[in-house]
């Protein structure tokens, strides 16, 4: 199956470790898509099966305060072609929030897309600070680096999500 090639099923991090869900929320229709989380964030290598294309969509726990990444793999039918289409996002978990990772692969499209936000609440969602990276099956994504990884950990961002305390730091007087 080219969705999980040899990739081994995900195993949820055991009862008692800090984790949070993240739902997995496919296509209305139009393209198959399952669910994959890395052992290794940083190069996408590592690839596990979480939800598999004929599995019902679910929310998955991944452990929190570390990077964290997910790829949404598709196939889409379309006569006597199949079309293929894979889209990873890396982020950090934050403890006590819910994630939705949402994906899209219309017809009319001619790629997939993925979408991750998150709610402390369950109520208010907001999009995550997050890494969207190219990632096909059997190879890794250009490999985080130590940057990306604070980018992501960074809560003190704007309501517009283009500036944060960080990047003011130097505007700062010391007290």
């Amino acid at each position: 199956m080219w969705l999980a090639g040899c990739a081994q099923p995900y195993v949820e991090p055991p009862a008692g470790a800090r984790t949070v869900p993240v739902e997995f929320i496919r296509p209305a229709s139009g393209a198959a898509a399952a669910l994959l989380v890395f052992d290794d964030a940083r190069t996408c290598t590592g690839q596990r099966v979480a939800i598999a294309t004929n599995q019902p969509a679910r929310s998955v726990r991944v452990l929190t305060d570390v990077p964290t990444t997910m790829a949404v793999n598709f196939v889409r039918p379309a006569g006597n072609l199949t079309y293929f289409c894979s889209v990873a996002v890396s982020f950090v978990p934050l403890t006590g929030h819910r994630y939705q990772l949402r994906s899209t692969y219309s017809e009319s499209e001619r790629g997939c897309r993925a979408a991750l936000i998150e709610s402390s609440n369950g109520l208010s969602w907001r999009p995550v600070a997050a890494r969207y990276r190219q990632w096909a099956t059997q190879s890794a994504c250009q490999p985080l680096t130590d940057a990306d990884i604070a980018h992501m950990r960074d809560r003190t961002r704007s309501e517009d999500g283009s500036t944060t305390l960080s990047d003011l730091k130097d505007l700062l007087l010391p007290q």
